[in-house]
């Protein structure tokens, strides 16, 4: 049966982060430049402390406008980091993870550092890949035997009939 895959084989590489000191404002056009919903955020240390997400973002936008003021670090705005998955971690454990926040793109972390970022819909395309192989292979156990067709017609059963035993058969059709 097909395993279910990994994070490792979905994750993008991740090269982009903000500190939390980073100016907001620029964070949003980096962000909105960005072909990501979320960049992860660092503390002083190079930990992972949260994500600056697109909802972050159109949040801080109406709250300067209605505040009539702007500015400030990225920290201020940012969503603290509640869950992240690691590489080898397989996508329905990735995929319970995205249900337990509201983010649409995950940190991946080895140990303590940032290897990558899991968009969550590259894990459904991940489990619809893998859900599809599944049920064809499921087809073909159904339709087929090593060594046997399974009769599709009544000519095609009474071929096979009297072409093997009864105890040949009984076995052929214990197997369907």
């Amino acid at each position: 049966m097909a395993k279910i895959p990994i994070v490792r084989k979905y994750m993008k590489r991740s090269s982009r982060t903000f500190h939390v000191d980073d100016d907001m404002g620029k964070a949003m056009s980096t962000l909105a430049r960005s072909s990501f919903p979320a960049i992860p955020v660092l503390d002083d240390d190079g930990f992972v402390v949260g994500l600056l997400t697109e909802k972050d973002v159109v949040r801080t936008i109406i709250q300067w406008a209605y505040d009539q003021r702007a500015g400030g670090g990225v920290g201020n705005y940012m969503s603290p980091l509640e869950v992240m998955v690691t590489p080898d971690m397989d996508l329905l454990t990735a995929a319970r993870a995205f249900l337990e926040c509201d983010f649409s793109c995950l940190p991946v972390m080895d140990g303590d550092r940032l290897v990558g970022r899991l968009p969550r819909h590259d894990v459904l395309k991940g489990i619809e890949k893998w859900a599809t192989q599944i049920n064809k292979e499921r087809e073909s156990r159904l339709t087929t035997t090593p060594g046997h067709e399974r009769p599709t017609a009544i000519e095609a059963l009474q071929k096979i009939a009297s072409s093997h035993s009864r105890d040949e058969l009984s076995q052929i059709f214990r197997k369907h």
